[in-house]
């Protein structure tokens, strides 16, 4: 006899409790999206009910497949901009430029 089929949406909510976790005095948001050009989006947030304090970042990741690139940028709540530029399967020659 086989066995029945699984559902792997079915009580994700409750399984998401343990795995994500559960924070009491705490609200959590997460969205992911896609735009119709590829780019994807990824943004979190975080609120401390009882110090009022938020958090929260957001990144967008573009990739150019005719050149194996990837852009990345991340952004959060301290005002700290983070970029990354990834190729693969190619040598490239990189310059690094520091701004301070």
């Amino acid at each position: 006899m086989d066995s029945p089929p699984t559902y792997t949406d079915l009580g994700k909510a409750a399984k998401d409790i343990f795995s994500k976790g559960y924070g009491f005095g705490a609200v959590k948001i997460e969205l992911k999206t896609r735009s119709d050009n590829g780019v994807e989006f990824h943004s979190t947030g975080f609120s401390n009910m009882d110090t009022g304090k938020a958090t929260g970042n957001l990144e967008t990741k573009y990739k150019i497949t005719d050149h194996s690139l990837t852009i990345s940028q991340k952004w959060n709540t301290d005002n700290v901009l983070v970029n990354e530029v990834t190729v693969e399967d190619k040598v490239c020659l990189c310059f690094l430029l520091l701004f301070i």
